[in-house]
């Protein structure tokens, strides 16, 4: 019953030099849909519905569309591109995505109107001021130990050099906001980005009190929620779908609602 359960996630960022006029703007994020087998499109159907009815400026999905096959990656588009938001839709792959076939997943996304941001970068402006929205490719690994710096980095061959160019490249006083599907990778992000968006995690799917996520492909401290790494905000949303054991128990499926606010 419990993977059919959504919850809805309102978190509010704090960014010190956000513009006043970007001053509220909110990003509605899903991540880890898995559409195949186990999920299916009405789930899918239902979360658009819940996104659509929070009103968000940007809508942002990190990662992970497919599961164990891109055939279902035409049908995962049609059904977001029932999305609606004022400042467009942004996604990025997941690990699943790039093992199955990154290239149709990009197409079918792109078809219905949705910008996936492989290495790449957009200016979003409202009201008369501007942040950027990076997106990076996931390096295609399901990690399950904990990796040492110089190993991320290692494997991470194509995103992070040209995240470091990006930031180079932009205006240092403006806000940044990174798509990144595995967040473990948060931890070897050059400085300048202010929040970081991702997934991959599913909460750990299973949550046993006192011991905590159980089926964690990532380091404990990024199962989910908010929190800081370095300089930036790093958020992980667990995920609207799930992978074998098809189950979660105390750790429902997630849209996330985040609101930037330039205080505190």
């Amino acid at each position: 019953m419990e993977p059919n359960r959504i919850d809805v996630e309102r978190v509010d960022v704090p960014i010190p030099r956000l513009p006043p006029a970007l001053d509220g703007l909110t990003i509605a994020q899903l991540s880890d849909i898995h559409l195949g087998f186990w999920v299916r499109p009405e789930r899918l159907q239902r979360a658009v519905q819940v996104v659509n009815s929070l009103r968000p400026d940007i809508v942002v999905l990190t990662g992970d569309f497919v599961y164990r096959s891109a055939r279902y990656a035409a049908l995962c588009a049609g059904e977001l591109s029932r999305l609606e938001a004022r400042c467009g839709v942004y996604a990025v792959l997941g690990n699943h995505d790039l093992w199955e076939g990154a290239d149709k997943v990009t197409e079918s996304l792109r078809r219905v109107g949705i910008q996936v941001l492989r290495d790449r970068r957009v200016a979003i402006e409202m009201n008369g001021a501007r942040l950027w929205l990076l997106g990076v490719d996931d390096p295609g690994y399901g990690f399950t130990k904990t990796w040492a710096r110089d190993e991320l980095e290692s494997v991470w061959e194509g995103g992070l050099p040209w995240l470091r160019r990006a930031l180079r490249a932009l205006p240092p006083g403006e806000v940044k906001i990174l798509l990144l599907h595995n967040p473990d990778f948060a931890s070897v992000l050059p400085p300048g980005v202010d929040l970081i968006l991702s997934g991959h995690s599913h909460g750990g799917q299973i949550r046993i009190p006192l011991l905590g996520p159980l089926i964690l492909g990532v380091r404990r401290e990024n199962a989910s929620g908010l929190r800081r790494e370095g300089r930036a905000w790093l958020y992980i949303n667990r995920g609207l779908g799930v992978i074998f054991p098809p189950v979660r128990f105390l750790c429902r499926p997630e849209i996330t609602l985040l609101r930037l606010t330039s205080s505190g």
